[in-house]
C-alpha cells in the first residue's frame, strides 16, 4: 500500500513538473515589455538617406507560412525545405509590393514547427529591411497541440508579431494582453498572448507612432475588452497608425456566421463600432466596403469570405490608396495602404 501511494505521488509530481516545464515561462498576466530592435545589413542593400513623401504600410498575418490549416485543423509537420521555399516566395512577393513598413502577425522566431528559422530576420535580410522589431507573445518549451498523434504537436514555441522597416525604428514596446478567462487555466498555460506592439519610426523629420495588433479570435467579450484598451491607448498616446489582424467584421458585413468549414460566429459583435470610437479613419471605410464586400475579403486566402485585417490611421494623414493583395502563402491575404506624409517631391503640374 505504501509503495502504491509512493508511486501515485511520484506520477502526480512528475506530471506537474512536466506541465510546468512544457508551459514555461508561464506568462498569463497583462504586462508591458520594452523589446529589442535589431539592425540587419540586408544583402545588396544600398543606403538611401532621402525620405520620400509617401509611405506604404502593409499588414499580413503569415500563419507562420504553413498556409491554410496552420491553426491545427489539417496541420502535419513540415521539413525545413518547405519553409525555406515558402520564405523565398514571400521575399519575392514583398519586393513586388514594396512596403516601407511591413507589419506581421503569427510569425515564428526559431520555433520547432517552422524548422527553427527566425522568419523575421530571414525576411529582413533578403527583402531589404534593415530594421526589425520583434514581439514575442507565445513562448513555451513545448506546445502539445494539435493533440494527437504526438508527431503533430507544435513543440517548442517562440512566435508573435514583427515590424520590418526601411527606416529607423527607435522604440519597440509590447503589451501582452490577458488570456481569456473563459479558457480553462491549464489551457491558458499553453495559449498564446494577444498583443499590441507599439513602434516608433523615424521617417525624415517626422516620428510615426504605429501599433501592430493581433486580437482575440474565439472570445467576443474578451476581444471587446482588448479594443476598449486599444482605443484608450490611441487617445492617450496619440497614435498615427494601427494595423493588424483584428478578428472582427465590418459593421456592414452581410454574412456573420455559418461560414464554410468554420464555426466562427460574429453575430452581435460590436468590435468594429468600438474601434471607430478611437476617432481614427480606416483605409477601407465601411461605406466603401459595403459596395463590394468580396473585393476586400482577407480570409481565408483560397476562398475569401470575410475581412479580418485592417489599417486605421490618424485623419491628418492623407490616405492615397488601399488594396488587398493576392497571395497563396498564408491563410490570410495582405492589406497595403499608401499615405502622403510630406510635400510631394515633384509637382504633378510640371512639364
Amino acid at each position: 500500500m505504501k509503495i502504491s501511494f509512493f508511486l501515485i505521488g511520484m506520477i502526480f509530481f512528475g506530471l506537474v513538473g512536466l506541465l510546468a516545464w512544457c508551459s514555461f515561462p508561464w506568462s498569463l498576466k497583462e504586462k508591458r515589455v520594452i523589446s529589442e530592435i535589431s539592425y540587419i545589413e540586408p544583402e545588396g542593400m544600398v543606403n538611401n538617406e532621402e525620405f520620400p513623401s509617401v509611405i506604404k504600410i502593409q499588414t499580413w498575418n503569415l500563419g507562420f507560412l504553413y498556409g491554410e490549416g496552420s491553426e491545427g485543423t489539417t496541420y502535419i509537420h513540415r521539413d525545413k525545405k518547405f519553409y525555406e521555399d515558402k520564405l523565398s516566395q514571400l521575399v519575392l512577393e514583398i519586393k513586388a509590393s514594396s512596403p516601407d513598413v511591413l507589419c506581421l502577425q503569427e510569425i515564428d522566431f526559431e520555433s520547432f514547427r517552422s524548422a527553427k528559422i527566425n522568419q523575421a530576420k530571414y525576411l529582413a535580410l533578403r527583402a531589404n529591411y534593415p530594421y526589425v522589431a520583434e514581439a514575442v507573445t507565445w513562448d513555451a518549451n513545448y506546445i502539445p497541440f494539435p493533440y494527437w498523434p504526438i508527431s503533430r504537436n507544435f513543440g517548442a514555441m517562440k512566435s508573435g508579431g514583427a515590424v520590418l522597416s526601411k527606416y529607423p525604428i527607435i522604440l519597440n514596446e509590447v503589451v501582452l494582453l490577458k488570456k481569456p478567462l473563459s479558457n480553462p487555466w491549464w489551457y491558458n498555460l499553453f495559449y498564446l498572448h494577444r498583443y499590441f506592439q507599439k513602434v516608433q519610426i523615424q521617417f525624415g523629420e517626422k516620428k510615426i507612432n504605429l501599433v501592430n495588433v493581433h486580437l482575440e479570435a474565439f472570445d467576443k467579450d474578451d476581444r471587446k475588452l482588448q479594443i476598449e484598451s486599444l482605443v484608450k491607448i490611441v487617445k492617450d498616446e496619440k497614435l498615427d497608425i494601427v494595423v493588424g489582424d483584428f478578428n472582427m467584421l465590418p459593421t456592414s458585413a452581410i454574412k456573420r456566421s455559418k461560414f464554410l468549414n468554420s464555426d466562427d460566429n460574429y453575430e452581435n459583435d460590436s468590435s468594429y463600432e468600438l474601434m471607430m470610437k478611437s476617432n481614427l479613419a480606416e483605409v477601407i471605410p465601411d461605406e466603401i466596403y459595403a459596395k463590394n464586400e468580396s473585393m476586400y475579403f482577407t480570409y481565408p486566402s483560397s476562398l475569401p469570405d470575410r475581412r479580418l485585417d485592417y489599417i486605421f490611421y490618424e485623419k491628418s494623414l492623407k490616405m492615397i490608396r488601399a488594396e488587398v493583395l493576392p497571395s497563396a502563402l498564408s491563410d490570410h491575404l495582405p492589406l497595403r495602404a499608401s499615405f502622403q506624409i510630406g510635400v510631394p517631391k515633384f509637382s504633378p503640374y510640371s512639364q
